[in-house]
């Protein structure tokens, strides 16, 4: 029974060392990869948005069945973040005839703001809600590759790696909302203002896989695709809110996550906002710290030197 449980790990292993095989056969004919090498690449982005976006359609869709229920009109949207292109550096230190340290980072933004209008001339009512979201991350990856050239065409070389992925981000958000309505002949206005300067790390994992062509002997074009899985939380920093009642609050203050009824419509909507201490469950529902999600693909086209 043993030796039928060792037969059968053995023929797993069997493809993955027949391929360490091969490549290590190839390697001596590959001296290019034995260089330090500095890539500069553009890449596009396709990280997700995590909990912004999420909260941010919520908002949408929360104004709109508002005035769906309450008549009125209504105008504009809170606009949800993208991450564009960016560029990126790489350092590739040689160890052993194709298998390579690497260090490299790049630098992410996204800001979007949205306002939206309400007006029901019926009730006497104009609102106005204003959001904005301001990202700022820097990525770093610290990994290994290898690098194996095609027999056929020794020039062009494939290559793949994988590693860690870390993520310093900076996370600033701004609202206000003010309502004026006339009730009993009287008028009122209801406002707040709320803003939060958040920032925290986190620690993932990346891998890659492209080719190379050698154009010249110390230069070579790059093209390649990356796969990243990093998620973060537990943002803390600085928060400040004031409202009509001339309530003011300020100090330290961490991101949660949550669901709320907030303009009573009968259904919960999502809702990502700073807050001194843990909302109070009995209020909010499927309380946890808000997340910000940079997993995703990316595709890099760039120029590698070799020194």
């Amino acid at each position: 029974m043993v030796l039928w449980k060792n037969t059968a790990q053995m023929k797993k292993k069997i493809p993955f060392i027949s391929l360490l095989f091969i490549m290590l056969l190839l390697l001596p004919q590959y001296s290019q990869a034995d260089k330090v090498g500095i890539k500069f690449s553009y890449s596009s982005n396709s990280i997700s948005s995590g909990d912004i976006n999420t909260w941010i359609d919520s908002y949408n869709s929360l104004w709109k069945n508002w005035q769906a229920q309450k008549g009125g009109q209504l105008t504009g949207q809170f606009e949800p973040i993208v991450y564009g292109p960016s560029y990126e550096f790489e350092l590739r230190i040689p160890i052993f005839k194709g298998f390579a340290l690497n260090f490299s980072g790049t630098y992410l933004k996204a800001v979007k703001e949205g306002q939206v209008e309400y007006s029901n001339p019926s009730s006497q009512q104009n609102e106005t809600h204003f959001v904005k979201n301001n990202v700022t991350a820097i990525p770093f990856k610290i990994g290994f590759s290898m690098s194996v050239p095609l027999p056929v065409f020794p020039r062009l070389i494939f290559f793949a790696g994988g590693g860690r992925h870390i993520v310093f981000v900076r996370y600033q958000l701004q609202e206000s909302y003010e309502a004026e309505f006339t009730w009993m002949g009287e008028n009122f206005v209801y406002w707040f203002d709320r803003s939060d300067k958040l920032a925290s790390e986190a620690l993932g994992y990346y891998a890659s896989a492209g080719i190379e062509l050698n154009v010249v002997q110390f230069m070579s074009v790059v093209m390649e695709a990356e796969r990243t899985w990093t998620k973060v939380d537990g943002f803390k920093g600085s928060h400040s809110y004031n409202n009509y009642l001339d309530q003011n609050e300020g100090g330290k203050s961490s991101l949660y996550y949550y669901e709320s009824d907030q303009f009573n419509l009968g259904k919960s909507y999502p809702v990502l906002a700073g807050h001194r201490v843990r909302p109070d469950t009995s209020s909010f529902q499927n309380i946890r710290q808000g997340q910000l999600n940079f997993s995703g693909l990316s595709f890099k086209f760039g120029i590698r030197f070799k020194f």
